[in-house]
């Protein structure tokens, strides 16, 4: 089981049952506890302090474990994607426009930033089960992937026998 919500503007919280991950904390999120940070685009509006009990910083290409929680990151031009295995449950992380390009197939779940730019291609080749949505542009890229309605939901949980058969669009806010 995979719990996904929004913690500020900006920052996401993905918690399974061995570990919890706080995406790019900010000043303007409360004070949330966690056993490791993700850096999606390098120190941009990044402040460490909001986040306590954490392991490790997580910030660039390589492979990572976290209670058991396996993650890969790839530099891509708009920031480092991540490959995340969460409690059986592959999930993509990141600002998704160039993730077919750099060689990530697949996923049950694309957590994608629509901050930057939005090319839905890239998430529908993706195939995920279900795209959760965050940042500036949430709604907007929501109707683009063909979401009728958009209704805002501070969290989201996921288990795996409980994903949609077809994809399905969250926006979190």
């Amino acid at each position: 089981m995979v719990d996904i919500s929004i913690v500020g503007e900006n920052n996401v919280k993905l918690k399974g049952k061995q570990a919890t991950f706080i995406v790019d904390p900010s000043k303007e999120m409360p004070k949330t506890s966690a056993d490791a940070i993700i850096l999606l685009n390098g120190s941009r509006n990044i402040d460490v302090g909001r986040v306590t009990d954490y392991r490790i910083i997580i910030n660039g290409s390589g492979g990572y474990e976290v209670g058991g929680v396996k993650i890969s990151g790839t530099k891509t031009s708009k920031g480092t994607l991540y490959r995340l295995s969460i409690d059986d449950i592959s999930i993509i992380l990141g600002s998704i426009t160039d993730a077919k390009m750099e060689g990530f197939n697949v996923c049950q779940i694309a957590v994608v930033n629509t901050t930057e730019d939005f090319n839905e291609s890239s998430i529908t080749a993706l195939e995920p089960k279900m795209a959760i949505l965050y940042g500036d542009k949430k709604t907007e890229s929501a109707k683009t992937l063909g979401a009728e309605s958009v209704v805002l939901v501070p969290k989201v949980t996921i288990t795996k026998d409980k994903l949609p058969e077809k994809m399905e669009i969250v926006a979190l806010g």
